[in-house]
């Protein structure tokens, strides 16, 4: 079974070679120097030598993997294109234990080569550093024989895995013969990949805790509507319902997987029994640990300003204090809207606490300092690449490579701050009007509840004695 997938690439050329073709990626740490000289054997056996870099797993197709920048580069430029597309990055993975490196490489360069080898300059590379051997395509937007575009449309996407899945029949692999549903969006899929909570996760947080805790469907429409979710239970229609608050529009439960059709919700509640659970009258004292500080609380200042929001922005949305298990089902229905960007703001909070930024001024003029920066590096890394190309000494080509390594890392981090700048900046007004919101509504809620209270409380007093003045 191969999964297949293609996207266009807008930017620096380099970059997706650079990473399709990582040392790290494709050199495989669980073989050693005499496994990877078998693994150069096989492949100089199943592909076309000339064209191989076999120890690392990468085949250039229409051109050398060594040069393939420059190569693709001299096609843009022969049929002048000047489009913003400069490659298409695509990838083909296989699942888990079916194909050996070797295999999935060969099969890979072959897809290759029956996909694009007629018209466009393509790199080859099979990473081994996963479980999943997987395939990177690094293909050139511009073809060398005629200057016409590579077009990702949903034709050619068809094409590419109609060639995948003939070539996996071929080699004996699985093939998903009837795939259902539609494509699952990357953010969503990196998200669950990474165990990071999402609003299917949450739904069903949120299912199961009302499941829980439903004798009846009644029950279980009541508690689904104190965590902010409403349930459609219409006779009229085939699947229930969920909708959250500002959610643009409904999902079927059974989409949340086997356990949330409307057979198996029931089965679940059913099993809940109207007994009567026996308990102690008093729970036993629980123990309090005591800790001792030294010095006093007096001087101690409260963080405000931006780090103040952040800092309390993340309790609100549970990414502090760590390590606790957070219960995402009862967050306010905007604290959910941004589960989904919870690493962004926490690197966000952690770019201002490391630098002590507490106001908009600060953060402007740390936003310059980088600026600054980035720009006497970029012109230095210009003066560096000059002496590399003019230098005759392979040493003196050896400490500038290094220099230039070093500058390009720093460049990295420093244009990931100054983006972490512009997203502080964009966000922070958002923060405070949605921390502002969710305080006047804990605010109505407190207050319905000490009126419930107090009308339940009253209705007792005016009760008449039944025991008739007893």
């Amino acid at each position: 079974m191969a999964v297949c997938e293609i996207w266009d690439v807008r930017g620096r050329l380099d970059h997706p070679i650079d990473y399709a073709g990582n040392p790290e990626k494709t050199a495989n740490p669980k073989y050693t120097e005499a496994d990877l000289q078998a693994m150069v054997d096989v492949m100089e056996y199943a592909t076309n030598k000339d064209k191989t870099e076999q120890r690392y797993f990468v085949t250039g197709v229409n051109c050398d993997p060594t040069t393939a920048r420059d190569e693709m580069m001299i096609a843009k430029a022969q049929w002048n294109d000047t489009s913003e597309i400069v490659c298409y990055h695509g990838f083909q993975s296989f699942k888990h234990g079916e194909v050996t490196p070797e295999q999935a490489h060969e099969v890979g360069v072959k897809l290759a080569e029956k996909m694009w080898g007629d018209r466009f300059q393509v790199i080859v590379a099979t990473h081994l550093n996963t479980n999943c051997l997987h395939n990177h395509f690094v293909v050139n937007a511009v073809s060398f024989t005629d200057g016409k575009h590579y077009h990702d449309n949903k034709a050619n996407l068809r094409l590419l895995r109609q060639r995948s899945d003939g070539l996996c029949r071929e080699y004996s692999l699985s093939v998903i013969e009837h795939p259902s549903g539609r494509k699952k969006p990357y953010a969503l899929y990196q998200a669950e990949k990474q165990g990071r909570p999402t609003r299917d996760n949450v739904a069903r947080q949120a299912v199961d805790e009302a499941i829980s805790k439903s004798y009846t469907l009644k029950d279980f429409d009541r508690i689904m509507a104190e965590m902010g979710y409403r349930v459609s239970f219409d006779p009229n229609r085939k699947y229930w319902t969920i909708i959250g608050k500002g959610w643009q529009r409904p999902k079927r439960l059974y989409k949340l997987g086997e356990d949330y059709t409307n057979d198996r919700i029931m089965e679940r509640i059913s099993k809940n029994s109207y007994a009567v659970k026996f308990s102690r009258f008093t729970d036993p004292p629980k123990q309090v640990k005591v800790y001792r500080l030294k010095g006093s609380l007096s001087g101690a200042t409260k963080i405000g300003g931006l780090r103040g929001l952040y800092l309390h922005y993340c309790y609100r949305l549970g990414i502090l204090p760590k390590n606790k298990k957070q219960n995402y089902a009862r967050l306010h229905h905007l604290l959910k809207d941004d589960l989904m960007k919870m690493e962004a703001i926490a690197k966000e909070t952690r770019l201002l606490c490391r630098n002590h930024i507490d106001t908009a001024e600060q953060l402007l003029s740390y936003k310059g300092s980088l600026e600054t920066e980035m720009s006497a590096l970029l012109e230095k890394r210009k003066k560096l690449y000059s002496k590399s190309r003019t230098a005759k000494d392979e040493d003196t080509k050896a400490e500038v490579k290094v220099e230039l390594s070093d500058i390009s890392k720093r460049l990295s981090t420093i244009r990931k701050e100054v983006r972490l700048c512009e997203g502080i900046a964009a966000r922070s007004d958002t923060l405070k009007e949605k921390l502002a919101t969710i305080r006047a509504d804990e605010e109505q809620q407190r207050k319905e509840l000490m009126k419930n209270e107090h009308r339940r409380r009253s209705g007792r007093t005016n009760r008449p004695n039944e025991l008739g003045g007893i």
